[in-house]
């Protein structure tokens, strides 16, 4: 099957069940198929409705035949924007190592690392990271999580700041507690939180 007989099938039955924001992804990208902004709108619309990873991984296929590339746009868009939730989404079945890596190529810096554990699944690491600090006020914050055996993103996050509890905090320092304002998550299999504000706590890895 084409990808655009894919994508009109696609768009046809997100229309059917409601799912509006993937039809109009869908039928934006139809227009446009070289489009990376709108492949990246489709992947990360797929993922906010709830499609788990089998009906949205053939895209990852289609799209991600540059993945440097691919991450590099994801985070150029995450860079600027508080709310850009696809483009946080599509970072998800990436290369972790590599996604910390370009971002830091971008100016990012990494404040600490974590591990936390998963039920029947490898171990994850997650890498915080940030562009610019003032003071104890981080931002923009983000947040890549890998599966430590296959070393794809299954966790990742982007928040418009973090606040430190430590006013004395300075590059380097451990970060302690703080809370996250404008925060966003996606995860695998699924998951899609946005939060206000929410409290942040990490510890070495």
């Amino acid at each position: 099957m084409s990808i655009n007989t894919k994508l009109k099938k696609l768009e046809d039955k997100a229309m059917a069940k409601g799912e509006y924001a993937v039809a109009a992804a869908a039928a934006h990208l139809l227009h446009d198929i070289g489009c990376v902004d709108k492949q990246i709108n489709l992947v990360g619309a797929l993922h906010e409705v709830g499609y788990l990873q089998n009906s949205f991984s053939p895209y990852w296929k289609e799209f991600r035949t540059d993945e440097s590339a691919w991450i590099e746009r994801c985070l150029a868009r995450l860079v600027t924007a508080d709310h850009d939730y696809w483009a946080l989404a599509a970072l998800l079945g990436c290369n972790g190592p590599t996604t910390i890596s370009i971002a830091i190529g971008q100016g990012f810096k990494s404040a600490a690392t974590r591990l936390y554990e998963r039920f029947d699944k490898p171990k994850v690491h997650v890498d915080t990271l940030y562009l610019t600090a003032n003071g104890e006020v981080l931002l923009p914050i983000l947040e890549v999580g890998y599966d430590i055996k296959d070393m794809k993103t299954v966790d990742m996050g982007r928040a418009r700041a973090l606040s430190l509890k430590n006013k004395q905090w300075k590059p380097g320092d451990r970060m302690g507690d703080g809370g996250l304002s404008l925060s966003m998550q996606a995860k695998l299999p699924h998951g899609a939180w946005r939060s206000v504000w929410t409290a942040f706590k990490t510890w070495d890895a």
